[in-house]
């Protein structure tokens, strides 16, 4: 008797650690256990848009306009290229960069003697 309840025990024991190992693949993963803060990326600043009186900009990786937050970051200003934020209490300008090339702009005309002759 005492063989057969050792083995039922034994038995259920295993079927529990069974269950544990088949996790629902559908369940978020356990919450890390709460350390030291992660040092936060800087922020990014990818484009500008404009639209008549209105700009808005994409801000580490979200479209934003003044006013709206990102994280710990507070937009105050979308400018023609570049963003004001405040962030920790102190005020930041981000711009995109410049290439330094003017943007090339497409011929509206073909020039006399090129496509098409007779």
């Amino acid at each position: 008797m005492r063989v057969l309840a050792t083995a039922l025990f034994l038995a259920a024991l295993a079927s529990a650690a069974a269950a544990d190992a088949l996790r629902d693949p559908t369940r978020p993963p356990p919450r890390a256990v709460a350390g030291p803060r992660a040092r936060e990326a800087g922020p990014a600043l990818s484009a500008v848009f404009t639209g008549g009186e209105r700009r808005s900009a994409i801000f580490n990786g979200r479209l934003v306009k003044a006013g709206d937050r990102v994280g710990d970051y507070l937009i105050e200003e979308v400018l023609a290229d570049g963003v004001r934020y405040r962030h920790d209490g102190v005020v930041r300008e981000l711009t995109l960069p410049h290439s330094g090339d003017p943007i090339k702009k497409p011929a509206t005309a073909t020039p006399s003697g090129a496509g098409g002759g007779q």
